[in-house]
């Protein structure tokens, strides 16, 4: 997916500096709680594409966790249900801007686990790298290549079937009850 990249862009006849990266030939602004990361000079956006490409390279030296500690660890974290998707996908998240900074390095050592132990599965015909534990599937969006990843995914198995040789999202109808203020629990 490239890189997140430093460019300059005119808004309200005022020139700014942005992140941006390409996805399928289409230049996208990175952005935070939906809105585009801009800076008044190139040396504030410097200052933070340096900071994510740090993240990335503190995760790609993360030693991944076996998959008995992903698992002790996933069901350490209360997960949020992603409440947009409750009828198409239902799943839950977990970011790693909640988590305080030692958290953090065990949360990308989740995400080398999701890398090492994957496999091969599909959402409507998109491919993911799912890791399976247990009655939960985990996986993570891509990300440009210099950009650690923020969040974590999960759903349980009986929204996957395998066929084909590998496994494929099954649309099904919505699993997941309301227990209480953002909390759900599956159902069967």
């Amino acid at each position: 997916m490239g890189k997140v990249y430093i460019s300059a862009y005119e808004e309200n006849g005022a020139s700014l500096w942005a992140l941006f990266y390409e996805e399928r030939g289409k230049r996208k602004a990175l952005t935070e709680d939906f809105k585009p990361i801009s800076f008044a000079t190139e040396a504030e956006a410097k200052i933070r594409l340096d900071a994510i490409e740090a993240e990335r390279r503190s995760e790609d030296a993360a030693i991944p966790f076996t998959p008995e500690e992903a698992k002790a660890y996933a069901e350490s974290h209360r997960w949020k249900f992603a409440t947009t998707y409750a009828k198409t996908a239902p799943h839950e998240y977990l970011m790693k801007k909640w988590l305080d900074d030692e958290d953090r390095r065990r949360f990308e050592r989740l995400v080398q686990a999701i890398r090492t132990y994957s496999v091969v599965g599909y959402f409507y015909g998109h491919p993911n790298n799912y890791l399976i534990l247990g009655e939960q599937y985990y996986w993570h969006m891509f990300y440009p290549d210099n950009m650690a990843v923020d969040l974590i995914n999960r759903t349980t198995t009986d929204q996957l079937e395998y066929r084909d040789g590998a496994y494929h999202y099954r649309k099904k109808e919505n699993t997941y009850r309301k227990t209480g203020f953002n909390e759900y629990n599956m159902t069967e």
